[in-house]
């Protein structure tokens, strides 16, 4: 590693991505990268010394032949800069090898599983940062109390997120890990729910020392948390100010009253999971408990814009039928007897494919629900698979970027949230100007 001296990113602007060259940024190192658009990413990079491309013009690319490139797997295998870099003398590897050389050099706590990981990676993050644990991190999301997805510090201790998508994980040797959940999910890189379990056994296998498993995870072994009959758990779970409010217990340790700083039942679970993490490595429950009420989430994670007594919009990254079931549990329980007006963006052919009839049955409880066309990304379409579906069997409209904002903010007698992992984020300033619009 200390003979990189430039390191080209191909889809720098990913979260993933943007992470590592932050990290090669602060280690000096001379960062350039590709992205099929411009973003606060991308211009935040810029700002700190990357070199930004935003077309295919590979004629002007100048990188060195010693340079290392780096690559999202979510990009295409033919993608132009991609083959050039293969076909140039350059060596090439995918963003899980180049996090995987970075982590395992170090303690690596890693985070695992189908929902949850970024939310419980960040608050871990953040429980050690602010119990003068000197620590860096790896984030899928941007942590509001870092204002960043990559947290640099002068340390070998190192909070990772390990994703499961294109086996990434795989690459990880984890000193310690959380595993949240491990339903189905990218059965397109799977194959099928065992081929999935398959994997995360693989990445459990790796792990060398403690391995903290959520109260929904079977075969992975380890200690379980979460479960009343569990070691690791929070009990007297209740609600009080729009926060729940639970006890905390760790083993031998308790910690009556934690307030969490972040909305949702299923993060009080993050919590307990993060927690295990924190006191893995020696910290006392007082101030993990401290961390986890002063964590104050990470955006597009039930990222609430407008919370006023009569108008509430929030925007939320879920895209799977577990996770908008956690998300609309959530709003029922803050905000009881109040309808739902939702304009979901369903991600991926291959993921709608595969939970159509959970997608359908999920949001059918919503009082007013409208769809957007699915979100592609790497994806080339599927015969019959198209959001129209959902929309005709739960009688939902079906909008266009144009028209998706007005539409939802015409609803604001209901709890409006906007949802997915695609570019739905660029409907919410429309929202926020169409309800501003509205209510002046």
């Amino acid at each position: 590693m200390t003979n990189w001296t430039h390191i080209d990113f191909i889809g720098i602007g990913g979260i993933g991505m943007s992470s590592l060259a932050q990290w090669a940024l602060s280690q000096g190192m001379t960062v350039s990268g590709y992205d099929l658009r411009s973003s606060a990413i991308t211009k935040d990079l810029s700002d700190k010394g990357a070199s930004i491309r935003l077309n295919d013009q590979l004629d002007a690319w100048g990188i060195p032949d010693a340079a290392l490139v780096v690559y999202t797997p979510a990009i295409p295998s033919n993608h132009p800069q991609l083959a050039a870099a293969i076909k140039g003398n350059h060596q090439v590897i995918k963003r899980a090898e180049m996090l995987a050389l970075i982590a395992n050099q170090g303690t690596c706590l890693a985070v695992a599983g189908s929902h949850g990981k970024t939310t419980t990676s960040a608050m871990l993050a953040w429980i050690l940062h602010q119990g003068g644990i000197p620590v860096q991190a790896f984030l899928g999301g941007i942590a509001n109390n870092f204002q960043s997805n990559a947290v640099i510090a002068d340390s070998d201790l190192m909070v990772v997120e390990a994703d499961e998508f294109d086996r990434s994980f795989l690459h990880l040797k984890p000193t310690a890990a959380v595993v949240t959940s491990n339903d189905a999910d990218h059965l397109d890189i799977y194959g099928n729910e065992q081929g999935m379990q398959a994997g995360f056994e693989a990445f459990a296998s790796k792990v060398q020392g403690a391995l903290f498993t959520g109260p929904e995870v079977l075969g992975l072994g380890g200690k379980g948390y979460g479960k009343p009959s569990d070691t690791y758990r929070a009990e007297h779970l209740r609600i009080a100010n729009g926060r729940q409010v639970f006890d905390l217990i760790l083993g031998n340790q308790q910690y009556q009253g934690v307030t969490a700083g972040i909305p949702g039942r299923h993060n009080v679970d993050n919590a307990v999971a993060a927690a295990c993490l924190a006191q893995n490595v020696g910290m006392g429950i007082e101030t993990i408990a401290q961390g986890i009420s002063s964590f104050t989430g990470v955006k597009r994670r039930f990222d609430v814009h407008i919370n006023q007594e009569d108008v509430v919009y929030l925007d939320d990254y879920a895209h799977h039928p577990t996770e908008l079931r956690q998300l609309i549990t959530s709003l029922r329980e803050l905000h009881p007897g109040r309808e739902i007006a939702m304009l979901f963006q369903p991600h991926l052919y291959s993921r709608t494919q595969d939970f159509m009839q959970d997608f359908i049955e999920v949001l059918s409880s919503i009082e007013h629900l409208a769809l957007l066309p699915i979100y592609p990304a790497r994806e080339l379409p599927i015969e019959g698979v198209r959001s129209e579906v959902i929309c005709k069997a739960l009688d939902a409209s079906l909008q266009t970027e144009a028209t998706a904002a007005a539409w939802l903010a015409s609803h604001d007698k209901a709890i409006m949230v906007t949802a997915g992992a695609g570019d739905i984020d660029r409907q919410v300033p429309r929202v926020i100007a169409n309800l501003q619009s509205r209510l002046s």
